[in-house]
């Protein structure tokens, strides 16, 4: 039974907070998000007797970001608002145990956005049109999405990250469309390329409208934004690159749109993180959820969930600032952020594996437009195939033969 908490100590919901406006505290929902048709979420109040241990592990670890499922119920409509509103983990949920081990990705300085906008980027001094770095970082994506289509995984969609959980609508939607593409012929291309435009057309309108006053990250959870990044990505690719003026066009005017969702899962990330400390100060020991799993298998579902969102966005900026800079000559800079190029930990098959890899090497959790400086220090068996397909982007297939030969 949950305990009666007096007003006084109840907390200000999360979209309240995030807007810096007044909450009336009202349960289930508060007047603000009630009158926005927007999920009302409030930090956790329950307390728990604790043992000393356990209190003392909580402190020594309150850094640390887990996954944790949502209470909360979707439906099957396929292209409607619940489409990436399904009953996913998120971050910010505590990992807490007598457990040493530290991990490199979860504090909040390590979600910083460096070098926005600036003008020297390297980025933007870098591939310029029909240059080979554009065309291998466009065969590789292709190779990726055709690798999720048959295995369903790639380097920058995890195959644990959906497992529990399934995929989202507007995700299946996105597996379904790449499927019926790679297996197009002359006589049904223009029916496919039809499916897109319209499985692109709905996942749009299935999403909560934008308040310009009010960030969107309460509505969705991170993990929901980033099945909505996803699913947009791979329509958008493909009417980049399948070569149809109509569909180039068309994936043009969605540019803002996916850039927009972008910045609001990075939002939902650095939220989670704020809150990640109150959230374990809260954690039930006794719950089924808490003990069914071992420290290091809640560290490796982090670990995943953290590194899928970074690579998500990487792959999405990225590509956006090559084909800008193909066909206007320029771009701006997205900025930089941190990920795990270590060769191995993605394609660990077990959180065993995996503590194992991340505790006895460098992770090398390395600033995503300086990744080409792993070719002072590493050799190339020890970077993973999402960092030298962006590192052949950033410097070119000249460098990368060079630091092969060495």
């Amino acid at each position: 039974m949950v305990p009666f908490v007096p007003p006084s100590e109840q907390k200000a919901c999360f979209g309240c907070a995030t807007a810096k406006r007044a909450c009336d505290k009202q349960k289930p929902s508060c007047q603000r998000c009630d009158e926005r048709a927007i999920r009302c979420q409030y930090p956790t109040t329950r307390r728990y007797l604790r043992s000393k241990s356990a209190t003392n592990a909580s402190s020594q670890h309150s850094n640390r970001v887990g996954l944790q499922g949502s209470t909360g119920q979707t439906g099957h409509l396929r292209t409607t608002a619940s489409d990436c509103v399904a009953d996913l983990p998120t971050l910010g949920s505590p990992i807490t145990s007598s457990f040493t081990y530290k991990p490199w990705f979860v504090g909040l300085e390590t979600w910083a956005i460096e070098n926005r906008g600036v003008t020297t980027c390297r980025f933007s001094s870098g591939p310029s049109y029909g240059s080979p770095q554009l065309g291998d970082w466009t065969k590789s994506l292709w190779n990726w999405l055709r690798q999720w289509v048959d295995e369903g995984n790639n380097p920058f969609i995890h195959k644990q990250l959906y497992l529990d959980t399934g995929l989202p609508p507007c995700l299946e939607d996105a597996w379904t469309t790449l499927t019926a593409y790679f297996s197009k012929t002359a006589l049904n291309t223009p029916l496919v390329m039809q499916i897109i435009e319209h499985r692109v057309d709905a996942l749009l309108q299935s999403q909560p409208h934008d308040d310009a006053s009010f960030m969107a990250v309460p509505s969705l959870q991170t993990i929901q934004h980033l099945a909505r990044v996803q699913a947009l990505f791979i329509y958008q690719f493909l009417q980049f690159y399948d070569g149809c003026i109509r569909q180039r066009a068309m994936a043009d005017r969605s540019i803002p749109t996916l850039l927009q969702w972008c910045e609001h899962l990075w939002q939902s990330v650095i939220l989670d993180a704020v809150h990640n400390e109150q959230s374990l100060t809260t954690m039930d020991m006794n719950s089924s959820d808490a003990m069914a799993e071992t420290p290091t298998s809640k560290h490796w579902k982090a670990w995943i969930l953290s590194e899928s969102l970074r690579r998500t966005w990487v792959v999405c900026t990225s590509t956006i600032a090559a084909y800008l800079r193909e066909r206007d000559g320029w771009n701006e800079c997205a900025g930089e952020i941190r990920y795990t190029a270590c060769q191995g930990l993605w394609d660990a098959s077990s959180s065993a594996m995996w503590l194992q890899l991340s505790s006895r090497r460098d992770p090398l959790f390395v600033r995503s437009l300086h990744v080409d400086e792993l070719l002072l220090s590493v050799a190339p068996t020890e970077v993973d195939t999402f960092s030298t397909a962006l590192m052949r982007l950033l410097i070119g297939r000249d460098e990368m033969e060079s630091w092969g030969r060495r």
